[in-house]
């Protein structure tokens, strides 16, 4: 199949993108600009780059119109504003959603499993709530898009990525907090550390994407945690591969550690099943990947 993909030079969707090419598919890659397609081929991405930012939606809509089937990753959230981000992610949802109309070809949108909050101490389904008053929340609505394209012969699905979503790259969530470790003596947990959130390899998560692609039904979220993890595990694992104490700290503290971002990301109680990938689409996770118990000494040896 020929696939659009957005935010192929990312770090989630530069792996979708080699994972479709490897599978044998032709990945079609829309770029911002030049320099953006000059990242693309300097990364080794196998795409055609299209030139099409994410406010260029008639032009996404006609590459998806020529395509069979489109995979939409990238996201902008400019100045710190998500609701901005959100009403951009829904334009372009709506112009490939109208572009594919009746066609049943497939579409996938991405949103995150920070858009439920704090779960509880069980780990929980695609249909739970968010928490009430979660800012992240805001992009439920994108998924709302995603569903509602199901009703208009579209088969389209949502991939939730986890918070920590890791590898022994340079790249995401995981070499911030061992950066702020290193640079800061001691390897840091939220309060007392037995808050959980989702974690995955990268690898697995493209995988996902791929099966989704392949396989999943119309109008379903799946999310992409490999596992639920332990912030003060995540620290641990941390200190013992620097060999640095672990520490407490505030809310307040860990912004200043890691961003204000990411800080509220590690302080919640993010705990996800992902047993319907699993059981619909046959996903692995972690089946021939590392853990981030197993990457974290490699991401210190790299960031040394």
């Amino acid at each position: 199949m020929r696939i659009l993909i957005t935010g192929a030079t990312g770090y989630i969707g530069s792996r979708v993108a080699r994972r479709l090419h490897a599978k044998g598919h032709a990945v079609l890659a829309a770029v911002r600009d030049e320099a953006s397609a000059g990242r693309l081929r300097d990364m080794g991405v196998p795409a055609e780059p299209l030139r099409a930012s994410l406010d260029d939606v008639d032009v996404l809509a006609e590459a998806a119109r020529s395509a069979d089937a489109a995979v939409h990753l990238a996201f902008e959230m400019r100045g710190g504003d998500l609701r901005a981000a959100v009403a951009q992610e829904r334009r372009v949802a709506q112009a490939l959603a109208d572009a594919l109309a009746g066609t049943g070809k497939c579409l996938i949108g991405t949103t995150a499993t920070g858009v439920v909050g704090n779960t509880g101490p069980a780990p929980v389904d695609e249909d739970h709530p968010s928490e009430p008053g979660h800012g992240a929340a805001v992009r439920r609505e994108v998924e709302g898009d995603y569903l509602a394209a199901a009703q208009r012969g579209i088969r389209s699905a949502v991939i939730r990525p986890a918070i920590l979503t890791h590898s022994d790259a340079p790249h995401a969530v995981a070499p911030r907090l061992v950066a702020a470790a290193r640079q800061h003596g001691a390897a840091h947990h939220i309060g007392q550390g037995e808050n959980q959130v989702t974690s995955v390899h990268v690898d697995d998560l493209a995988e996902l994407y791929v099966l989704a692609l392949e396989k999943a039904p119309p109008g379903r979220i799946y999310n992409g945690a490999g596992a639920n993890v332990a912030t003060g595990d995540v620290a641990r694992w941390t200190g013992r591969a620097l060999n640095v104490p672990v520490a407490s700290a505030s809310r307040e503290q860990a912004a200043a550690l890691w961003g204000p971002f990411f800080a509220m990301l590690l302080a919640l109680d993010n705990r996800m099943s992902n047993e319907r990938a699993r059981s619909e689409l046959g996903w692995q996770p972690y089946r021939t990947t590392n853990t981030l118990e197993d990457d974290i000494p490699l991401l210190a040896a790299l960031l040394a």
